[in-house]
């Protein structure tokens, strides 16, 4: 994985390369995604041979997140950032006869992605119709083009700072960044202060989510990401980046996705992974009580270090903060939430960390199987089923409707759901998945937490010893 141009979370299906005449060194080309059944996937012809009538040319190689063409000017950067998507003939507008020069240098860079049509006949690549940002340019954008954007007086927007801090009441982290503030010498310029608490790289993001953190701590209630950023930043629709998020979380003391009401989660981590994202640095393993990337996020990229020895996908949110809880596994497992059928967006991630055990837990109902199997497709590796087994079906005590015609309906609908994935599955699972086709019994993972969470270690302690 390229994480210069590719999302880490979400983005990869639909792409594969292509080989073509005419594509310079150090360049490489893959399919433009087709949506089909809701999904994006390869394009094929009938003969399930790719076919590609245009394709995304991007590098080739692993570049650092943001990392500009030296020879660049601030005004090109600032025209480059300043829109996702840009037609070829707007570009050549723009730059005139340096246009191919500038793509080749941005394409290079990881900033942009270029879309061309292709000459099946000579199978050669095409005239260029439109660029659009990288996911990690994209992301970084908008705190980008405001430190590219004409200065404010340091010293008058420090002290603005320090007024909203001192609104802000008794908060023990946000008094270290005032002390931090207090420290910074008159005349200096706008930079991260040495002794902030924080992993902001750029004042931008420092700014941001200081002047957000202020305001929430000034809040009653719970607000939404929106009216925060209203509060804070003068616009409702100023996009939260992934930066923003992190260092917010660090001033706040509290997850994202706790502090802000309807944040739309689709993704929390907790074990021992390291992600370097541009402006931010997230520690998996220190942050309580883990780290949640909201829907945005599953376009995030970055570079990312795990030590883990397994990955651990579970279904339930109550149960994943159960088991984020327990240190013996938390220290070599990478647990992770999705959020029902949005975990199989972590495919991504997983395959993205190669040579580690991959188990997953699920309620045992056939939803829960269905997203095993799900799980089995997107993984390029084996799937260990936890805590899924017949005894666990049969003992565990059976979910109930408000009444007996939704029982009846809900019992039926399982049972035709396990009929129809038990070809799809192996080992015990397809017994698991006969006894509910035989008797529509749903078992949800929290009334089982009394008879798996004690064992939960030595499970899957028997996971990586069975490979």
């Amino acid at each position: 994985m390229h994480e210069n141009y590719l999302p880490l979370l979400g983005g990869l299906a639909g792409r594969t390369p292509v080989v073509l005449n005419g594509v310079p060194d150090g360049l490489q080309t893959v399919t433009v995604p087709v949506r089909r059944k809701g999904a994006a996937q390869v394009p094929r012809d009938r003969k399930r041979r790719t076919r590609a009538h245009r394709v995304d040319v991007l590098t080739s190689r692993k570049n650092p997140v943001f990392e500009p063409p030296p020879e660049m000017s601030k005004a090109d950067l600032s025209w480059v950032l300043s829109a996702g998507v840009r037609r070829w003939s707007t570009v050549v507008k723009r730059f005139g006869t340096r246009a191919d020069a500038v793509a080749d240098q941005l394409i290079r860079a990881g900033g942009v992605v270029l879309r061309c049509d292709v000459d099946e006949d000579r199978m050669k690549l095409g005239k260029p119709e439109s660029w659009r940002l990288s996911s990690a340019w994209r992301e970084q954008a908008p705190d980008v083009l405001a430190e590219l954007r004409p200065r404010r007086d340091p010293d008058e927007v420090r002290a603005e700072l320090l007024a909203l801090l001192d609104r802000a009441g008794d908060q023990p982290r946000l008094e270290v960044e005032r002390s931090a503030l207090e420290r910074v010498p008159p005349g200096a310029p706008l930079v991260v202060p040495a002794g902030t608490a924080t992993t902001a790289k750029s004042w931008a993001t420092y700014e941001a989510a200081l002047r957000a953190a202020c305001v929430r701590a000034g809040m009653t209630d719970v607000p939404g990401p929106a009216e925060l950023a209203g509060h804070a930043w003068g616009d409702t629709h100023i996009p939260w980046s992934a930066a923003r998020i992190l260092v917010f979380s660090q001033l706040a003391g509290s997850d994202f996705t706790l502090a802000v009401e309807k944040s739309d989660v689709e993704i929390r981590l907790r074990g021992p992974l390291l992600w370097r994202h541009g402006n931010a640095i997230a520690d998996a393993a220190r942050c309580h009580p883990w780290i949640g990337l909201p829907r945005d996020g599953m376009q995030l990229v970055g570079e990312v270090e795990c030590a883990a020895t397994g990955v651990f996908i579970i279904e339930n949110a109550e149960t994943f903060s159960k088991v984020s809880a327990i240190a013996e596994i938390t220290g070599s497992w990478l647990c992770v939430w999705g959020k029902g059928k949005a975990v199989v967006n972590t495919a991504d991630l997983v395959n993205s960390l190669p040579g580690l055990t991959v188990a997953a837990w699920m309620d045992l109902d056939a939803a829960g199987l269905e997203i095993f199997t799900m799980l089995e497709r997107k993984i390029d590796r084996p799937v260990k089923p936890i805590a899924m087994t017949v005894d666990l079906l049969t003992a565990g005590p059976p979910r109930k409707r408000l009444n007996r015609e939704e029982q009846a309906k809900a019992e039926r609908e399982d049972k035709q759901l396990a009929a129809k994935v038990e070809p799809l599955l192996s080992g015990e699972l397809t017994d698991v998945a006969r006894c509910i086709a035989d008797s529509g019994k749903a078992v949800e993972q929290q009334l089982l937490h009394e008879r798996v969470l004690p064992v939960l270690p030595k499970l899957l302690e028997s996971a990586l010893e069975e490979g």
